[in-house]
């Protein structure tokens, strides 16, 4: 089989093995992007409008599909319950479909922002 390089995101466990597996062989090129699930921590004093917009941002943009999607989210638990309800609000409003249909690509639209849909 004629593989030049080989290109993995995922865990450090399957990593490792790519890389032993890439090193007995002829060396293949690898390239790694392991690890992710880096975690948002939202604390009391927090601004809640904008810890939910930066949390939806972060696990949202790109579809989730990097390594550093913010795929944990450590909410203190004085306000655990409020942004709970409002995050899911948040991502039920979240529109999903062409890039190319969005004026603003730097962040996910809500439905009311989307002139697809209608409330």
């Amino acid at each position: 089989m004629d593989v030049d390089k080989v290109a993995f995101t995922g865990s450090t466990v399957v990593g490792r093995q790519i890389m032993k597996a890439a090193a007995g062989s002829n060396l293949k090129k690898v390239t790694l992007e392991l690890g992710g699930k880096s975690p948002n921590i939202v604390f009391d004093d927090a601004n809640i409008d904008d810890a939910i917009s930066w949390v939806n941002f972060g696990i949202f943009y790109n579809h989730g599909q990097c390594c550093c999607a913010g795929s944990r989210i450590y909410v203190q638990e004085g306000i655990y319950d409020k942004f709970l309800q409002r995050f899911r609000e948040r991502t039920q409003a979240n529109v999903v479909g062409k890039s190319s249909a969005c004026s603003d690509c730097t962040r996910t639209r809500t439905r009311a922002e989307d002139p697809r849909h209608s409330l």
